[in-house]
């Protein structure tokens, strides 16, 4: 058996710790040898035996580590996937067990959700609520070389933010709603700003604010810090795709990518790209 779980993309600009969406690439978990054995320390393994798997399981990737792209909730979320797949669960219910394994490991629903599950979702504490709507536009990716730990990157926010900003946060985080339900492409730059995680996080990572201000520049529609970064993640319409992936190149890699709407699921055992 061979299970696949996408990335994510978590806070969509204003969303901190709320909003999240599976992106189109993928970790893989097998338990037929596919890959790099998985030892008692790392985390796809740690979450298959907190799901209740036994025996050997392997690792495979194509998914950038310490990028903001959700590698950690999709290595938990495709070994606790295959552990209730192993247990006889068919697919959706392996993923609600999983998804609680994966959310009380990784703390963050915002990656656990669309990384178990698929598509766009809202977390309120307990209640993850998937999005019957999409992005419009062209999602990319840019993804440097720079890696940053999570936990690092949380060091740098303030405990405690002005009402006012409190107050910004809530409008964009309405109107981002709205222009994916409504297809407004052109919301989507006020949308997706944010005062509670960015200004700090961008301040910290000089290549990464450059490549947020030079995507808005060159006519992107929205660009947020993917995650706790550096990846920078930009919505484009079709006329600005050429001029805004020719200004993230100069620094990094770029990666046009699709949501991913399947979640952690098994595959057929073939080799990962």
């Amino acid at each position: 058996m061979r299970v696949r779980a996408p990335g994510s993309s978590a806070n969509i600009g204003p969303g901190f710790d709320v909003l999240g969406l599976a992106v189109a690439r993928y970790v893989w978990v097998s338990d037929e040898g596919d890959g790099e054995p998985c030892g008692a320390d790392h985390i796809a393994r740690i979450a298959y035996e907190r799901a209740g798997g036994t025996g050997p399981i392997w690792f495979d990737f194509e998914l950038e580590p310490s990028r903001g792209l959700g590698f950690s909730a999709a290595a938990r979320a495709a070994g606790a996937v295959i552990a209730y797949l192993q247990q006889g669960l068919d697919v959706p219910e392996s993923q609600a067990a999983a998804y609680q394994v994966v959310a009380d490991i990784e703390g963050h629903g915002d990656n656990a959700a669309p990384c178990v599950f698929g598509g766009a979702y809202i977390i309120a504490g307990d209640i993850h609520h998937r999005i019957q709507a999409s992005l419009p536009g062209n999602l990319l990716f840019w993804v440097p070389e720079l890696e940053i730990l999570t936990d690092d990157s949380r060091a740098c926010l303030p405990p405690l933010v002005p009402r006012s900003d409190a107050v910004f946060n809530l409008g964009r985080i309405a109107l981002l709603i709205a222009s994916m339900y409504e297809g407004r492409i052109d919301l989507l730059t006020e949308a997706t700003r944010d005062r509670l995680h960015q200004p700090p996080r961008l301040a910290a990572c000089e290549l990464a604010h450059k490549a947020y201000e030079g995507a808005l520049a060159a006519g992107a529609a929205a660009a947020w810090l993917s995650g706790s970064g550096p990846t920078i993640a930009v919505v484009v319409a079709d006329e600005h795709v050429r001029a805004v992936t020719s200004v993230l190149a100069e620094s990094g890699q770029v990666l046009a990518l699709a949501v991913d709407e399947l979640g952690a699921v098994p595959v057929p055992a073939e080799p990962a790209p």
